[in-house]
């Protein structure tokens, strides 16, 4: 009896055995439904060769129904199955649609697989020109500095002024600019800080621009801030001549530059002396022409280098008189001074209503003797005139000499 059950257990493990042999290794009629595969392109260097690119964001994830030995079967997944779509034969740009290939693991061999459908059967994809430009980097400056202080833009520095871009034709035709945003709230200090940009359109708005690389990802600018002031341009003036400050018209052009400094070096500097005008050597209207020279450590920001001085007398009248008596002054001791200068024609000055009534008895020509030696020199001459307001225009000199008293 024990050996009949011996026997029966061991034909149905037999059985089972075969079975399992059978439905797991032999039976080719098994199938499986495989979801949400990837797509992986090959060949995409050689269209950037022919200046083409694939332009096609999202592909498809495919499903496949396949057909094959169980075990073959249960191997496969999603995750280890390549679908590899060859676009290297694509040859101009526009619409495309190819078929793709599955790649399973090397352990199943393609031709134990066979594909009942697959969803969608094919990839379409859009290829368009791969080209190339290069765009000026702009910068958009926001925000307001603190009072007294200013950017100077006009010299600023960027490592890179323009940013090489690469992509699809329709996305690099759209790009005008590499914009970078710097806010210049309350700085007050100079700045030299890297800022990615944006690619944007020439009227500025910001591009789609996923799918265009560029040889450089931020800029580096270099911006001076500083503390500015508005300083008063004068001039001195030494009243002569018939000719004062208040009766002169005095003009400089421009009256004030803007310069920048340090706290300390601008906090007394209201006005800048160009030079002095002497009134009493200036016979007419005259423009003079200063350079604006500044202290050390301030910085001229308005790029304005000269200034004019302008001097007119539109309320005074010339006139010349003849002198022929001279007075000698400080003659030294034991010395005689003989003018040799017999006449001396002068140009005195003064208010229209005053001047036609001084006549050559008002004006006095003074030869002054101190330190002179003994011989003929020119020398200076002072010339008086007796009337309030008028005076002599000019620089006069006479001939004199000085010998030995008898």
């Amino acid at each position: 009896m024990k050996k009949k059950i011996l026997t029966a257990l061991l034909s149905a493990g037999v059985a089972l055995s075969l079975w399992l042999y059978v439905v797991t290794v032999v039976s080719p009629n098994s199938d499986k439904h495989i979801y949400n595969i990837p797509v992986t392109l090959q060949g995409e260097v050689l269209l950037q060769e022919r200046s083409l690119m694939i332009t096609t964001v999202d592909l498809p994830a495919v499903s496949l129904h396949l057909e094959g030995n169980r075990t073959n079967l249960n191997k496969l997944n999603n995750s280890n199955i390549a679908l590899i779509v060859d676009v290297s034969k694509i040859g101009e740009a526009g619409e495309h649609e190819l078929s793709y290939t599955p790649i399973y693991p090397g352990d199943v061999p393609n031709n134990a697989i066979n594909i009942l459908s697959r969803k969608p059967g094919t990839v379409r994809l859009h290829v368009e020109e791969r080209v190339r430009k290069s765009v000026p980097i702009d910068i958009q400056y926001t925000g307001t500095l603190p009072e007294n202080y200013m950017a100077d833009k006009e010299n600023k520095t960027l490592d890179y002024e323009e940013v090489n871009i690469i992509g699809p034709k329709s996305a690099v035709d759209k790009i005008a600019m590499a914009r970078i945003s710097v806010d210049l709230t309350d700085r007050s200090e100079s700045i030299s800080q890297q800022y990615t940009y944006t690619l944007c359109d020439e009227k500025g708005a910001p591009v789609d621009a996923e799918m265009v690389t560029t040889d450089v990802e931020s800029v580096t600018l270099t911006l001076r801030v500083v503390r500015v002031k508005e300083v008063a341009l004068t001039v001195n003036v030494i009243d002569g001549g018939g000719a004062t400050k208040d009766t002169s018209l005095i003009t400089v052009d421009p009256q004030t530059i803007r310069v920048s400094g340090s706290d300390s070096l601008l906090e007394d500097l209201d006005t800048l002396e160009l030079g002095t005008i002497h009134l009493g050597e200036m016979l007419n209207d005259e423009a003079l022409n200063y350079t604006i020279v500044l202290p050390e450590g301030i910085t001229n920001e308005t790029g304005v280098l000269e200034a004019v001085g302008d001097v007119k007398f539109p309320d005074l009248a010339t006139k010349n008189v003849t002198v022929k008596t001279f007075e000698t002054v400080n003659v030294p001791e034991g010395l005689k001074a003989d003018v040799i200068t017999k006449r001396l024609e002068i140009t005195i000055r003064g208010p229209k209503s005053v001047i036609e009534k001084v006549s050559e008895e008002n004006v006095k020509v003074k030869v002054d003797f101190t330190n002179e030696q003994e011989g003929t020199a020119t020398i200076k001459a002072e010339i008086i005139v007796d009337v309030p307001g008028v005076g002599a225009v000019g620089i006069y000199n006479v001939t004199a000499t000085l010998r030995k008293a008898k």
